[in-house]
């Protein structure tokens, strides 16, 4: 399982099924694709380090292409490119099985995102 040095697992908690993480991130042809990932646990994690303990929070772990990894604010740093489109790839929320919130939704999350990423580079 992935996580950042700073992160540690506290406790795991079953998740119920049907829980997605929903991810965003800008392409070539300068449209915002939207992916999910399976939630298949929750994780209660420490954020701090050795004796500075940070705050505890609940995060989902998510089944990757490379395996587990906890879902964090940014999940790959691909950079910016000289086309200018922003191929990171950043969480924007948890789909919750009973809410079943429309992808126009996500897509407006999306795009809220990557213009803060773009305005908080200038």
């Amino acid at each position: 399982m992935s996580e950042d040095n700073a992160t540690r697992i506290v406790q795991i908690i079953p998740a119920q099924v049907g829980w997605k993480a929903v991810h965003c991130q800008g392409s070539t042809e300068k449209h915002l694709e939207i992916s999910t990932l399976t939630v298949v646990c929750w994780a209660i994690v420490d954020s701090g380090t050795g004796d500075n303990p940070g705050r505890t929070e609940v995060r989902g772990i998510e089944q990757g292409a490379n395996g587990l990894a906890i879902v964090a604010d940014q999940i790959r740093s691909d950079g910016v490119g000289t086309d200018g489109v922003d191929r990171n790839v950043y969480f924007l929320g948890y789909d919750d099985p009973d809410a079943h919130k429309e992808s126009a939704y996500w897509i407006r999350q999306g795009n809220h995102r990557l213009a803060a990423e773009k305005e908080r580079r200038r």
